[in-house]
């Protein structure tokens, strides 16, 4: 399915107004089904226009700065494969900062005393993590309530902060700001998003494609009117994961910083923020040119396309090459028919 996006937060965000066992890493193997298709379970370099081995992903991973990881949010096999990346990491005595696009500025302070609170009870002989710590976790950020996909999807990727240690960063902003920017104008923004907004608006034939995409991601059921606000509201969150991914790389390369153990960071992100071409890397491009960025997607497989190159139009209708340094493709995720869930939804608002 072209681009997935989990139209359940796109309706929250935009459309509506309002046990103690220890785990280890081995308990988040990943354990889907290999399906029969060639692609699946393949790591496609897109400079090099050939297949890769891990060993080699992880190797060009270890020397960037910055490593952004592109998911469909409801496919766990991707959230199981960002856990075992990040592990690579932590084995090669790397220990990233983790940023995540699910979590948003305002709860960064919550954060930063559950983490805090969680290693000082290590310090007195707790263990290192437990399905109840990642609980309490998911229970003090209110990820009930916030949208994305059921707790257990993500939290492979959540064991390794806690296992390793690792500091957890809100990428995103709230979706009261991104609501309100949506329905209101970007004049509600601060000074800062305003003037980032008009530094880099789209160039007309541009913002004509990338609206084309929204209407056909959202099964062409969004009005015309909602088409420039979205498009407004996605690069407004590629804005500010890039301010954050910005400001935390300036703080770990100063002079004066103090970095015991790495200065490297990895973003999980849907797919759709991490592309090159206008995504997130397009912008540390230019707000800090200085960090070595790499770009990765999760790729679902079609069953009518069985060359990488078959599903580069699916990012654009003109594409030749995918928009990422690599592609991991993967079998796709069992899912409702989200287009007639979101037909049902816009029936029952009266569009």
């Amino acid at each position: 399915m072209k681009k997935l996006l989990s139209l359940f937060i796109v309706i929250s965000l935009v459309i509506s107004l309002n046990a103690c066992q220890s785990l280890s890493n081995d308990s988040f193997s990943p354990s889907f089904a290999i399906t029969e298709h060639p692609l699946v379970d393949t790591i496609w370099s897109v400079s090099e226009q050939q297949f890769v081995t891990l060993d080699s992903l992880n190797y060009e991973a270890r020397r960037s700065n910055v490593i952004l990881l592109g998911e469909t949010h409801d496919n766990i096999r991707h959230h199981q494969l960002q856990s075992h990346i990040i592990a690579a990491f932590v084995a090669q005595q790397q220990f990233p900062a983790i940023a995540y696009e699910m979590l948003n500025h305002n709860q960064q302070e919550s954060i930063d005393q559950f983490h805090a609170d969680y290693l000082k009870r290590l310090q007195q002989g707790g263990a290192r993590s437990t399905e109840r710590t990642l609980d309490a976790f998911a229970k003090k950020i209110q990820w009930e309530k916030s949208g994305w996909p059921e707790w257990s999807y993500y939290q492979p990727v959540f064991f390794q902060n806690f296992y390793n240690d690792l500091p957890i960063i809100a990428a995103n902003l709230d979706a009261k700001t991104i609501r309100e920017a949506i329905k209101q104008g970007p004049q509600v923004l601060s000074e800062d998003y305003q003037r980032q907004l008009e530094r880099y608006q789209y160039p007309p034939e541009l913002k004509k494609s990338l609206q084309a995409e929204i209407l056909e991601a959202h099964c062409k059921l969004l009005p015309e009117k909602m088409l420039s606000p979205m498009l407004m509201g996605q690069q407004l969150r590629d804005l500010a994961m890039t301010k954050v991914i910005a400001d935390y790389m300036a703080k770990q390369f100063a002079p004066q910083a103090f970095v015991p153990r790495t200065r490297d960071l990895v973003l999980i992100a849907g797919s759709g923020h991490t592309r090159t071409d206008y995504g997130i890397p397009y912008y540390l491009r230019h707000e800090a040119p200085n960090l070595k960025v790499l770009s990765m997607a999760f790729i679902e497989v079609s069953k009518d396309k069985l060359k990488p190159s078959d599903y580069a139009k699916n990012w654009s209708k003109t594409a030749q090459q995918l928009p990422f340094d690599y592609v991991w493709f993967t079998q796709q995720a069992e899912r409702e028919d989200q287009c007639e869930k979101m037909q049902t939804y816009m029936k029952n608002k009266g569009n």
